[in-house]
């Protein structure tokens, strides 16, 4: 169902079949050009929505905004990559996302994971199972690639890109300033914590992701529109909500580590998850895959502070807490 909320700007709930999120809200500022602000999974029921917004709007073309590399985001791409449109990303992104397009990107992933403890496949690639990887492009991009302070002018607002990384590492918000509203992407959401996790070239996610959240938090903002579920109602509300729920985190896994060495697989098995499983072994593959890399985000940030240590044991990275930590915990 296609939702106006403002002035040229609609909202579209474009469905994830087969993924906890359900679905993504996808924007579309109508104009001279139209623009549309991240897309969904490469699948035909993506696809179908996207064509039912269009026909409701009568419009035939848009350009394309991504707001960063995860498929849900990104995955019907190709369908804007033409001579009428123009496909916007970072550049961090948007060579990650052609990259993609690759297998070997999904070796190097594979590999990195497995260098935290993630255990091997026995059935092939541990990222065969990755939703990212089943949905991605089919095919290279042509970007347009937008900087940090750039400013795109559609449907008579002028939008300022903010780069945001953290949820990955060239996020992108956009912001209207004149009418205090903020295209968030990941980067904020509602009722979940956005996944930071380890990427490719990104060695402390979490530390990015707190100063992108301290960047936003001075930002005027009343209208926050989220990727996924509702939009939230008190930005800064919700960035201290975000702030507090990592300092958290970091405490348990302070709590979890200890002095004895572990893996971020280990760890992430005995840290706290909201997840209908009664234990870590019936966690779903691809819900491993995320909570390992949540846990990589908080020991990374924990050893960039000087609270653990890392060493690399038969090949596989493990953490412990140091014995004088050289500061206090923070966040």
């Amino acid at each position: 169902m296609l939702e106006k909320l403002a002035d040229n700007i609609y909202v579209k709930q474009v469905p994830l079949p087969d993924n906890p999120l359900r679905y993504i809200n996808v924007y579309i500022i109508t104009g001279e050009r139209n623009l549309v602000i991240d897309t969904g999974f490469n699948r035909p029921e993506c696809e179908a929505a996207f064509q039912e917004a269009f026909d409701e709007l009568g419009i035939s073309s848009a350009d394309l905004f991504i707001t960063h590399l995860h498929s849900d985001h990104c995955g019907l791409a190709w369908k804007f990559d033409n001579d009428d449109s123009v496909v916007y990303a970072s550049e961090t992104d948007g060579e990650l996302i052609n990259f993609e397009t690759g297998s070997y990107y999904w070796k190097i992933l594979d590999d990195l994971f497995i260098s935290y403890g993630f255990p091997p496949a026995d059935f092939g690639r541990n990222t065969d199972i990755h939703p990212g990887r089943q949905y991605a492009l089919d095919r290279r991009i042509n970007f347009k690639y937008v900087n940090d302070g750039d400013v795109l002018e559609y449907g008579g607002y002028k939008l300022t890109c903010i780069h945001t990384p953290g949820h990955t590492p060239g996020h992108m918000c956009l912001y209207d300033r004149e009418n205090r509203r903020l295209f968030s992407g990941d980067h904020i959401l509602g009722l979940i914590t956005p996944n930071i996790t380890i990427e490719i070239g990104s060695d402390n996610p979490l530390d990015d992701y707190r100063k992108s959240l301290e960047r936003i938090r001075n930002l005027e903002v009343e209208h926050m529109m989220t990727t996924h579920g509702l939009p939230v109602p008190d930005m800064r509300g919700r960035v201290d909500e975000l702030m507090e729920h990592h300092r958290n985190r970091l405490a348990e896994v302070v709590k979890i580590l200890g002095n004895e060495w572990k893996t971020a697989y280990k760890t992430a098995a005995d840290m706290t998850w909201e997840i209908d499983c009664r234990n870590w072994d019936e966690f779903p593959g691809p819900q491993k895959w995320f909570a390992t890399g949540e846990a990589i985000s908080h020991l990374q940030y924990l050893r960039g502070i000087g609270i653990a240590e890392r060493k690399e044991i038969d090949g596989v990275w493990h953490y412990r807490c140091m014995e004088n930590p050289v500061t206090p915990l923070h966040f």
